[in-house]
């Protein structure tokens, strides 16, 4: 009996040491039976088949292997953070009435199964978006940067922002993961550098002595990778017919070229005139719809860009100025 008592005591400090936090939520306290059964359930099924995407080439294996998972719809979304979070809230009213001295075998059990539970939901969550993570090391890798570091890196800021991530407000959580993955980033790569600078030669102090008038890449960089989850949000808000078209007319796609009134009119077997037409209701619903979120009108930026930077560029000033 002593050593009974001597093992739930120990498995009371261990439980009491779980990461339970979460985020708190109204429909939490008082839940029915019939609305937990729909909280704890499966996510539910994509309305259609998500599109394959090909991984960029010459990637490493693994991570190559990320963009065999789909990503999540947004109901798939809203569903895994409320259910990851209900269970630790669960979890966590059950530690409330444990009894330091003689805790409850069956209360121990029930908690290490919803925390259990709970991180297998978070693993499902951070998977489906271990993809984003790959994205934007492309924007920092650089030959002295390795970019299986900068994963690893990012990989830790997506977990935890999976931990913080408030799904009530109304946000896609790859927006919120984002700025996460980017301030990272920023730390990252800025303290490496400071540590490098402890060992110069004499050549990079004769370079390094000249001015520097180059932009602030990183911070022009986070900006931009803001506006593009901007954009992503507002596209959410078109019909597939004119999301295909403000995609293609303004390549937004990075892997595709934009393409011209006439060409898209072909593709999609109407006229040119036709597709104009989409493509103007389309900027005009998008202007509407980014002034009711509170998005900031775009800047313009220098002319002299690559093109399919500079179309997402005017993409951006027609989405500011469509009556």
């Amino acid at each position: 009996m002593l050593n009974i008592g001597i093992i739930d005591r120990v498995r009371y400090q261990r439980i009491k040491a779980l990461s339970l936090d979460f985020v708190p939520n109204d429909e939490f306290p008082g839940a029915t039976a019939g609305r937990e059964k729909a909280l704890l359930g499966p996510a539910p099924a994509p309305a259609k088949p998500a599109a394959h995407v090909q991984p960029t080439a010459g990637l490493p294996p693994y991570l190559t292997s990320l963009y065999e998972v789909p990503l999540l719809t947004r109901e798939q979304e809203l569903h895994l953070f409320r259910k990851m979070n209900y269970l630790k809230y669960k979890a966590s009213k059950l530690v409330a009435r444990l009894n330091p001295e003689r805790p409850d075998n069956r209360l121990l059990d029930r908690i290490e199964q919803l925390y259990q539970r709970s991180i297998e939901v978070k693993n499902e969550i951070v998977r489906a978006n271990l993809r984003l993570v790959v994205a934007m090391t492309k924007r920092y890798a650089r030959s002295r940067e390795p970019r299986l570091e900068l994963v690893s890196d990012g990989n830790i800021s997506l977990m935890r922002a999976v931990e913080k991530f408030d799904y009530a407000r109304g946000a896609r959580f790859s927006t919120y993961a984002t700025c996460a993955i980017i301030k990272n980033f920023a730390q990252t790569i800025s303290r490496e550098y400071r540590d490098r600078t402890r060992f110069r030669n004499a050549g990079e102090e004769v370079f390094e002595s000249a001015a520097d008038h180059r932009s602030d890449q990183p911070a022009e960089e986070a900006a931009q990778i803001q506006r593009e989850n901007e954009v992503a949000r507002l596209l959410d808000q078109l019909d597939d017919r004119e999301r295909q078209i403000i995609r293609y007319r303004y390549g937004l796609d990075s892997e595709r070229e934009p393409m011209t009134l006439k060409e898209l009119g072909s593709v999609l077997g109407v006229s040119k005139e036709r597709v104009r037409q989409v493509a103007a209701r389309a900027i005009a619903k998008l202007r509407q719809v980014a002034a009711e979120l509170g998005l900031d009108e775009p800047e313009d930026r220098p002319a002299r860009e690559p093109q399919p930077v500079k179309e997402r560029r005017r993409f951006n000033r027609e989405l500011a100025m469509a009556e």
